[in-house]
């Protein structure tokens, strides 16, 4: 394909790559936040709201550093990257994180399959202190995981003199078979093949329970899922769902990358799906306002709460006024009858309500 006809594919590419990322970036780090504080509200502070916190700080660091990342490669306004230890440092976080996203939709994936197939196992798998040394443990694996990152990229010296942060030549040598290139594959196929596949199967295990649940033990059933349980499973289910469609893509393609990295058609494809797999680090706060009742019900409550401190002062300052009132009207009935009416006094006072 010549110049000419790959100019178009290059051009959208090209706006894809840069102006997808910035929407992107806009709903998902205002989005993570707010999860955050709900999540970490005190009735939403179950295992699982400790999962999607962990999650939700998690993401919003990715968000932040694709900006960074963006910034640097994409639209190259600024050398954020090509900096002792910066360089080194930021693609084991940036990878890591990467892969935490993931492994912490699995995590409460388990959980979830846990409570509702084996429910006697609950109280044991399913708490909160369980909860967050899964997450403390996952973070630790996936930065073991990618920490030889920080031996792959080095800083060198550009042509034009400034410094550049790239990959070292001899984890690039041997082409398909490279070093750099098998790890990358074999990263992908466990983060975002194996891990959304286990992903798919227990929520499928979980689906098949409470199908079975519902049909053959309504009174069971009842039981087991509360209005509250019901509506957790169906947005942890959705968030899983989500990770799964948008993550499979993107491995698959990725696998066929270094046979087709030169068509430019390919490398439009792999724009357009690499945009659509970060959505799920950005859009899950959609996801629970779509199926979380009570994860709505505490985001109102939250932009609630100044109006009500405000309506609260109001009602100290008109409760304030109000017995001003009523300790003026006493003292001028008293003055006007008589101090020793005390037996009448109470028998006006109740009456006199001016407000």
């Amino acid at each position: 394909m010549n110049n000419t006809t790959s100019l178009p594919y290059q051009t959208a590419q090209d706006v894809i790559d840069k102006y997808v990322t910035i929407f992107i970036i806009i709903v998902g780090i205002p989005g993570n936040i707010l999860s955050f504080i709900i999540w970490m509200q005190k009735r939403m502070r179950h295992s699982s709201g400790y999962y999607l916190a962990a999650l939700a700080v998690n993401d919003l660091i990715f968000l932040i550093m694709a900006m960074m990342f963006e910034v640097h490669v994409v639209w190259q306004t600024a050398n954020v990257l090509s900096y002792p230890l910066m360089c080194e440092l930021f693609p084991v976080i940036y990878l890591a994180l990467q892969a935490l996203s993931p492994c912490l939709v699995l995590a409460f994936t388990t959980e979830r399959y846990i409570s509702i197939c084996h429910p006697f196992k609950r109280d044991t798998f399913c708490t909160i202190r369980r909860a967050k040394m899964v997450v403390v443990c996952l973070t630790a694996g996936c930065l073991l995981l990618s920490a030889i990152n920080g031996y792959f990229f080095y800083l060198v010296t550009s042509p034009d003199g400034f410094p550049d942060c790239t990959v070292r030549p001899s984890i690039l040598a041997g082409g398909r078979f490279s070093i750099f290139n098998v790890y990358e594959i074999a990263r992908a196929a466990v983060c975002f093949l194996l891990v959304p596949l286990a992903i798919l199967t227990l929520n499928v295990l979980v689906i098949r329970e409470m199908s079975r649940l519902s049909r053959f033990e309504p009174t069971q059933s009842q039981g087991a899922s509360s209005p509250r349980t019901g509506s957790t499973t169906v947005m942890l289910l959705s968030v899983s769902f989500y990770q799964i469609i948008t993550t499979l893509p993107i491995s698959v393609v990725y696998a066929m990358y270094f046979d087709f990295q030169f068509s430019p058609t390919f490398n439009l494809v792999f724009t357009i799906n690499k945009e659509y797999g970060i959505t799920h680090y950005a859009f899950n706060f959609i996801i629970y306002v779509i199926t979380g009742r009570m994860f709505r019900e505490e985001l109102k409550r939250l932009f609630l709460r100044p109006f009500g401190k405000m309506t609260s002062h109001f009602s100290s300052e008109y409760n304030s006024l109000t017995t001003t009132v009523h300790s003026s009207v006493k003292k001028t009935w008293s003055s006007v009858n008589g101090s020793n009416n005390s037996d009448r006094d109470k028998s006006v006072e109740p009456s006199e309500t001016l407000l």
